[in-house]
């Protein structure tokens, strides 16, 4: 994996540009600072909307005292106003407001990956053509491999960057396939690619306790913030938006999850009280867990836990969680030829963290105040983190179904955090891609592409036997911005289908506690 220097937005800094003396000399700088100032913008996602607006105002005004100093006519901004206008149109890229139609509910419920997705919601703009376009395939592929009949197919639905792109022939599928999975909306388009953040597509309760799609804006504005409102009418959903406007990252979609099988809210403990709240009052009073999630730059759960379904699991999946010290492991016995597909930044680091691993063997302090020994410590501490958030989510759905013996499957993924203060981490984000911020259709799962073969292995071993299926994609469109493929995508699923009953469940739970006994009284 490449980190070019137009696409690593990790630390959002804008860089400075050099003015090239080329005629017209009124253009040449525009557009470069122009285009790093909107790029850094609309593929940010750890910057506050203020932040945003605070960077756009330094940006005209940089770019009119550079004009000054180089004798520059600046021939956009002779009228900044209507620049201004025209900057903010594109970077929101929203249509005419559709108003959805209105759906009296009750209650909200959010819906887990166990029941069978319809659509895959996805943003096609600039940088991330090519991971849409292997999004695509695979997608192709589980309706193939699983022969899905036409009315369970999973169709891709992509938000176009502008409302005359060409999608399919920007992807080059072809019109028979085009027509079987590919959805583009025509009625929306935005450069903003975090399909995640701007909505949770879930339930509503009716009076009758009939439930219907709807979907949860998180009011988070910015480039997909009218998306949820022309889904909801496009697609006939009930709508429900975030009494909170601080726009805060706790509130994001990739931050309300829910446990399988279980209708137990996970949401780390950055979002904001007035979201919780709202979700208290509309059915999940008492059954929501915060585990900690501030030492995160963004904040959100997917970012170290997921869940997976699996009839082979007790209560029907497995918890997934990030263990950094376990890819430490897997990072000290790793042989020099494992290393070879890494980008270079990402390989020089990692072999002197190797080499740091084995030499604290012999002494334990090794490395210490270095980069790599700080890199060690924090990741130990990160695992103790996850550790003790996956203990207390377990000891929480006991408590909550009274069921103090209740089993779990619980799954440690090797993943890598940088960041801050490793006794106390704080801007932690993944490191390698995050597999762990993944995105499940059926019994098949979407993990990001780390390109270290001894993650990868261990991935796929784990999840083989369960009977899930693993397609390693390349996100590094979200990754170099603290996303990966969970956070870029949306998936709507089916309120009547799943992949296999609450039924089927107890049946599998029956089976393996007699499985257990009889096993134990033979020894």
């Amino acid at each position: 994996m490449q980190n070019s220097a137009t696409t690593n937005f990790r630390n959002f800094k804008l860089k400075p540009s050099t003015i090239k003396n080329e005629k017209p000399p009124q253009f040449a700088p525009n557009i470069s600072l122009i285009k790093t100032t909107f790029n850094k913008i609309v593929f940010s996602r750890h910057l506050p909307f203020s932040k945003i607006l605070v960077i756009i105002a330094k940006s005209f005004h940089n770019l009119n005292n550079l004009g000054k100093k180089k004798g520059i006519s600046m021939y956009f901004f002779n009228g900044h106003n209507r620049f201004l206008s025209i900057f903010f149109l594109v970077l929101t890229c929203t249509c005419s407001p559709v108003f959805s139609q209105q759906i009296d509910c009750t209650g909200v419920k959010l819906i887990d990956n166990i029941h069978v997705p319809q659509k895959v919601v996805v943003v096609l703009a600039g940088g991330t053509t090519r991971f849409v376009k292997d999004l695509f395939t695979t997608i192709k592929t589980i309706n193939e491999t699983e022969n899905l009949p036409e009315n369970e197919r999973i169709k891709l639905h992509v938000i176009p960057g502008s409302s005359n792109s060409d999608v399919a022939n920007t992807l080059g599928i072809s019109s028979t396939d085009a027509a079987k999975y590919l959805e583009v909306d025509q009625k929306f388009s935005s450069y903003d690619i975090w399909a995640q953040d701007c909505m949770e597509l879930c339930a509503g309760k009716t009076s009758e306790g009939k439930l219907v799609p709807a979907v949860f804006d998180t009011n988070r504005g910015r480039g997909l913030a009218g998306l949820p409102k022309v889904l909801a009418d496009t697609w006939g959903l009930a709508y429900f938006k975030n009494p909170s406007s601080s726009q805060a990252h706790g509130d994001y979609g990739g931050n309300l999850e829910v446990v399988p099988n279980e209708d137990i809210m996970v949401s780390g403990n950055t979002i904001t009280p007035q979201c919780k709240a709202f979700f208290e009052k509309m059915g999940y009073s008492g059954r929501i867990y915060n585990p900690n999630t501030k030492w995160l730059s963004v904040g959100h759960i997917d970012e170290c836990m997921s869940f997976i379904p699996t009839l082979q699991s007790p209560g029907g999946y497995s918890i997934v969680k990030a263990d950094p010290s376990h890819a430490l492991d897997l990072l000290e016995t790793a042989t020099d030829d494992e290393f070879e597909n890494l980008n270079s930044d990402y390989k020089s680091l990692l072999l002197k963290v190797r080499s740091t691993l084995l030499a604290r063997h012999n002494n334990p302090q090794a490395g210490k105040g270095t980069e790599e020994g700080n890199f060690i410590d924090l990741n130990r501490k990160i695992s103790e983190i996850n550790e003790q958030n996956a203990t207390e989510l377990k000891n929480f759905i006991r408590k909550v179904n009274n069921a103090p013996n209740k089993e779990f499957q619980e799954v440690a993924w090797p993943c890598l955090y940088e960041g801050s203060n490793p006794d106390n981490p704080s801007g932690c984000h993944a490191y390698l891609p995050g597999v762990v911020n993944l995105t499940v259709l059926r019994d098949h799962l979407l993990v990001p592409a780390t390109y270290f073969p001894p993650f990868d292995r261990t991935i796929v071993a784990r999840f083989k036997a369960q009977g899930n299926i693993v397609h390693f994609i390349d996100d590094e469109a979200y990754h170099d911005s603290m996303g990966e493929i969970h956070c870029g995508t949306n998936v709507l699923r089916s309120l009547d289908k799943q992949l296999f009953t609450s039924s089927d469940i107890a049946r599998a739970d029956a089976t393996r506690r007699m499985f257990n006994k009889v096993h134990s009284l033979n020894h």
